[in-house]
C-alpha cells in the first residue's frame, strides 16, 4: 500500500511540472513583448576607384637656339675690350615633369659646365655665358666662337656654333693716296720692228696705313679704250696691284703700243701718270 502511494506520488509531480512547462512557453496573441522581429542586414560592397599613377616624363631636349652679342665687330674699335654674351634658348618636349638638365659651353676652345632646371611643364629657358673684356683684334672674327652641348654624356644635343661677324674699325682712313704706273718692256730701242710682242701695264696702288678692309675700284685708259679693274685690299693692306695687257705689232710709224694710265674712282679720285714703252723698234 504504502508503496503504490509513493509511485502516485512521483506521478502527480511529474505531471505539475510537465504543465508549468507548457505554461511558460505557450503565446498569448495579444502579447508582442516577446516577438522580436530581426533587423535585415543589408551588404554593401563599395567599390574605390584606382588612383591613377603618373609616370614621369624626363624633359627631353627638342632644340636650340644660339644667338651671341654683339653680332659684329664692324663698329668696335681694333683693340677695344667689350663683353661677348653667348645665349642658348632651350627647348624641351611638353608634357615633361620638369627636372635638371646638365650642359656644357665650348667658348674660346674652352669648356664649361653647367646646368638649367626646368619647371613641370615648361618648355623653354634660355642659358647665358659672358666672355668679359675681350680685346678685339683684326683676327677676332675668326678666333671667337661658341656653342653648347646641353643633355646628359652621349645623349646630348649639340647646337650650332655661332661668332661676330665683321671686322673691327681702325683708326685710319680706307682712302687711296697715291698710283704708280709701270710698263714692260720699258724700251722698244733693242726689239726689231715688226715683231709681235705684248705689252703688259702694271698699276700700283697705296692705301692709307691703318685703314680697314676695302675694294678699290679702278678704270684703264688705254690708247682710246677703257677697262673696269678692282683691287681688293685686306685691313692693314696698303700695296696692291694691278695688270692690263696688249698685244700687237711694233713698226715705226704704228700707234701701238699706246700711252695707258689709270685712275681710282672709289673710295676716292686718284689718276696716275701716262706711260709707254721708250724709244722706237731697231
Amino acid at each position: 500500500m504504502l508503496k503504490r502511494s509513493v509511485v502516485a506520488i512521483f506521478l502527480c509531480s511529474l505531471l505539475v511540472f510537465w504543465l508549468a512547462g507548457c505554461g511558460g512557453s505557450g503565446s498569448n496573441p495579444g502579447d508582442t513583448s516577446g516577438d522580436i522581429t530581426p533587423t535585415p542586414t543589408i551588404a554593401s560592397t563599395v567599390t574605390s576607384s584606382p588612383t591613377a599613377s603618373l609616370t614621369p616624363v624626363p624633359p627631353h631636349v627638342t632644340g636650340i637656339a644660339m644667338g651671341v652679342t654683339p653680332g659684329s665687330f664692324s663698329g668696335v674699335g681694333c683693340g677695344s675690350s667689350v663683353n661677348i654674351v653667348f645665349s642658348a634658348a632651350i627647348s624641351i618636349g611638353a608634357g615633361s615633369t620638369g627636372g635638371q638638365i646638365p650642359y656644357t659651353w665650348n667658348i674660346d676652345h674652352t669648356s664649361i659646365q653647367g646646368s638649367v632646371t626646368f619647371a613641370p611643364g615648361q618648355t623653354n629657358k634660355t642659358v647665358t655665358y659672358t666672355l668679359s673684356n675681350y680685346a678685339v683684334q683684326l683676327s677676332s672674327t675668326s678666333a671667337v666662337s661658341g656653342s653648347i652641348s646641353v643633355g646628359a654624356s652621349g645623349s646630348a644635343v649639340n647646337s650650332a656654333t655661332v661668332g661676330p661677324t665683321g671686322t673691327c674699325k681702325l683708326p685710319g682712313p680706307f682712302e687711296v693716296t697715291s698710283i704708280s704706273l709701270s710698263v714692260n718692256p720699258a724700251s722698244l730701242a733693242s726689239i726689231a720692228c715688226n715683231t709681235t710682242i705684248t705689252v703688259t701695264y702694271t698699276a700700283t696702288v697705296y692705301i692709307a696705313a691703318d685703314s680697314n678692309a676695302g675694294t678699290v675700284q679702278l678704270n684703264w685708259t688705254i690708247g682710246g679704250g677703257n677697262q673696269a679693274a678692282s683691287i681688293v685690299f685686306a685691313p692693314m693692306q696698303t700695296v696692291g696691284t694691278v695688270s692690263a695687257s696688249q698685244t700687237g705689232k711694233v713698226t715705226k710709224t704704228s700707234p701701238f703700243p699706246h700711252t695707258a694710265s689709270i685712275a681710282s674712282t672709289a673710295p676716292n679720285a686718284v689718276t696716275s701718270a701716262t706711260v709707254k714703252p721708250a724709244g722706237v723698234c731697231a
